[in-house]
């Protein structure tokens, strides 16, 4: 492995009060040491010199990203450190120095043949960072394009465990802190470069993961242990490429299609055709797996969050299940209703004691449709879940959750009324009432709804509405004369149940 000045500064005994002079160059591009020959003409760029100071020539050329590191107590080292890069060391064995910036590159070499041993075989980050652990001497933590924590490293001791409480692999922020780490990191997700920030109550070194221009996730160094080197920031920055090349080496790894499934799900919802690849893969997935849709929007005070976060909250509140952004505007997810049964097959309860906590935490309101166990059907059960968000959302306002079963009569009558006005499906008899109702206090309209809805029990309509029954049946009589229709018949109380619920819906809406 290649390393620079501040890399070989940083790991030099403390006890020799070495000096590093001149300009050094931040690139990981310097060569294992050298001995400087006296028939040397020259001090080349990336190559690193070890001579005592008394050996330094009178005449020389001098690359500007040549390293020196010089023996000796540094009165002949001004002309060298205005050219190029110099390691002054006042008293050190020539031999002592020598073999310990060697060791330093034997660290390093073996850090990298360690991390390109773990991408081969399972690029497992969590391995990744372990391994890179004594390297900067801080917890470690990896977060992916969604924010869910990849994997993270930390010593066995309360200051290290302290900051990355909570965060092991898979799991993500609850909302709150999620804000605030939004606020903090200002989503700085387009800096190619390491910095520095204050996250999460601590002072963070970060490099952000980017593969072909796109973000895939933040490596992130926490201050617990010790204060951040100026080495740190391109080591950083070294680790980021390889943790890009296990997460692009995971995605090809065997069992790793959950990413495939939901491009097809995408496009599936979308209504973007499938190629032959996808149609295959989506015919070899188990058929005994049954899902719902589960369509999510946020509050407008939290519209800030990014989607790819919900995604991830969505996912792990939900093993096996798919989530995405739709349109930059809500969630679509597919939740696996596997290991949310009950004895008796049901999955209802489960999946609102789950959903209902995630929901309130993210001030959202959410849809779900009937099961699906054929995925290819999923653009008719997005549609179900789609329409009921809608208009759950305006009739019941108050609510957060919305079954599709318990307002699709009010997508029926929605779909089927299209821009009708309500009027134009009201017989003679109910424009009779309804003209009685602009000048009268008692709704001869809301009566009949009332009646209808109640399966025509006079007692329990009277009850609902708080009258007597002989009231209410003096004027179910003269509402029967106005509306001159036989409330007997069931296709006239059908025909008029769905006119008075459409006029509802039409009122709420």
């Amino acid at each position: 492995m290649k390393l620079n000045a501040d890399v070989i500064f940083d790991n030099l005994p403390t006890a020799w009060n070495a000096r590093l002079l001149g300009d050094p160059q931040k690139a990981l591009r310097l060569r294992r040491p050298e001995l400087f020959e006296t028939t040397m003409r020259e001090f080349r760029d990336d190559h690193l010199y070890i001579l005592r100071e008394e050996r330094l020539p009178q005449r020389v050329h001098v690359e500007p990203r040549a390293v020196i590191v010089c023996l000796g107590p540094g009165r002949r080292t001004r002309y060298f450190s205005e050219r190029c890069c110099v390691i002054q060391i006042p008293d050190v064995d020539f031999y002592v120095a020598f073999n310990t910036i060697q060791r330093t590159f034997d660290r390093y070499d073996a850090w990298e043949e360690a991390l390109d041993a773990i991408i081969e075989a399972d690029a497992s980050i969590p391995e990744m960072l372990s391994q890179s652990g004594d390297v900067f001497g801080n917890p470690l933590s990896v977060i992916d394009a969604q924010f869910s924590f990849l994997g993270q490293w930390a010593r066995d001791d309360a200051s290290d465990l302290t900051t990355l409480a909570g965060l092991d692999a898979g799991t993500i922020l609850n909302p709150e802190a999620f804000a605030s780490y939004i606020a903090e990191r200002d989503l700085s997700m387009d800096v190619s470069e390491p910095f520095v920030l204050d996250l999460l109550g601590t002072r963070t070194l970060n490099a952000n993961l980017i593969d072909s221009g796109a973000y895939q996730g933040c490596l992130t160094v926490y201050r617990e242990r010790r204060e951040f080197r100026a080495s740190d920031i391109q080591l950083a920055g070294y680790l980021a490429t390889k943790l890009v090349q296990a997460i692009r080496r995971r995605s090809a790894l065997p069992g790793s299609d959950g990413t495939s499934l939901k491009r097809i799900l995408m496009n599936l919802v979308d209504e973007v055709p499938l190629d032959g690849k996808e149609q295959a893969m989506l015919d070899a997935r188990d058929a005994d797996q049954s899902f719902v849709c589960v369509r999510i929007r946020l509050s407008h005070r939290l519209s800030q969050l990014p989607i790819g976060y919900v995604c991830t909250m969505v996912e792990s509140a939900f093993p096996g299940s798919i989530a995405f952004e739709h349109h930059r505007t809500s969630v679509v997810s597919f939740v696996n209703l596997a290991g949310l049964q009950d004895e008796h097959g049901s999955y209802h309860d489960e999946l609102l004691r789950r959903l209902r906590p995630f929901v309130t935490s993210l001030q959202a309101k959410a849809a779900i449709s009937d099961p699906v166990s054929n995925l290819a059907r999923a653009r008719l059960f997005f549609l179900q879940a789609s329409t009921t968000l809608e208009n759950g959302s305006l009739i019941d306002p108050d609510e957060s959750i919305y079954e599709f079963q318990h307002y699709a009569l009010t997508s029926m009558i929605v779909n089927a009324l299209g821009d009708m006005p309500i009027d134009m499906l009201f017989s003679e008899g109910l424009r009779r009432l309804a003209a009685h109702d602009e000048s009268s206090q008692t709704s001869y309209l809301s009566t009949l709804r009332m009646l209808l809805d109640h399966n025509m029990s006079v007692t329990k309509t009277a009850r609902a509405l708080f009258v007597h029954r002989s009231t209410l049946l003096e004027r179910l009589s003269r509402i029967e004369r106005i509306l001159g229709e036989d409330l007997s018949d069931p296709d006239v109380r059908l025909r008029l149940q769905i006119v008075l619920k459409a006029l509802t819906i039409r009122e709420a809406l």
